[in-house]
């Protein structure tokens, strides 16, 4: 009986030993990321060298760690009927965003690995997981709703203002969210603590104008929340 036990037990540590762990996925897209964050500083500034660079070091990562190790996934993917679907199809963005670049169409290349984030969105979304990227994904969401926004001195009246304040409320909560979502390690972080409070500044600096009724200084603080988050997305996003 003691030796079916022991049998027994030892299976169940097999099997548990050769699961994948959510852990190792999440720590390796995480350093794919972040060569996928640069590419897309990179591309936004029409630096094609770097972007090509940038958008290399992912593909190695994706295509040598994530591809050829998770074949299956994680206990907390385990629902995801489009697991290995989303990660080659990732892989095929980069794929396309490499020749686009290679073509010299860099901000055609940056609205390429655009898909990617949403591409990881996605997955996390349908599978009920959050990592602090989503937090840092959907401030940038908004914000490009707000620079969406036509502001000139003709067209600028209370309903336009009224409709930047309303998004500015949001912009606003989901700047806190993204902070108070922040790991230990980056709220310790004195580099980080810094870029937040640029991007906080950038609120600030839209705050100010709408209540100064300017829409000239509107104009400028809109344009102003994109180098903010840049800055703190590239290094932490």
């Amino acid at each position: 009986m003691d030796r079916l036990v022991s049998c027994l037990l030892g299976g169940v540590l097999l099997i548990g030993s050769s699961s994948i762990s959510f852990a190792d996925f999440d720590g390796d897209v995480d350093k794919a990321y972040a060569a996928y964050r640069v590419a897309l500083f990179k591309s936004n500034q029409k630096d094609e060298e770097a972007t090509k660079k940038a958008i290399a070091k992912f593909q190695s990562v994706w295509t040598g760690t994530i591809l050829s190790n998770y074949t299956s996934a994680p206990a907390k993917y385990a629902g995801e009927k489009n697991w290995t679907a989303t990660l080659e199809k990732i892989g095929a963005i980069a794929d396309e965003a490499a020749n686009v670049t290679m073509q010299g169409k860099i901000l055609e290349a940056h609205e390429v690995l655009e898909e990617i984030r949403d591409q990881l969105d996605g997955l996390r979304d349908r599978n009920g997981v959050r990592v602090f990227s989503n937090f840092v994904n959907a401030y940038h969401t908004e914000m490009e709703h707000v620079m969406g926004t036509e502001i000139t001195a003709d067209n600028w009246n209370d309903a336009l203002r009224g409709d930047l304040r309303e998004k500015l409320g949001i912009l606003t909560y989901l700047a806190k969210d993204l902070a108070a979502h922040a790991p230990e390690a980056l709220r310790e972080n004195e580099e980080f603590g810094s870029l937040l409070k640029g991007l906080e500044g950038s609120i600030d600096q839209l705050r100010n104008a709408l209540e100064a009724n300017d829409p000239e200084a509107v104009k400028k603080a809109v344009g102003g929340l994109k180098p903010a988050y840049a800055k703190l997305f590239v290094k932490f996003g």
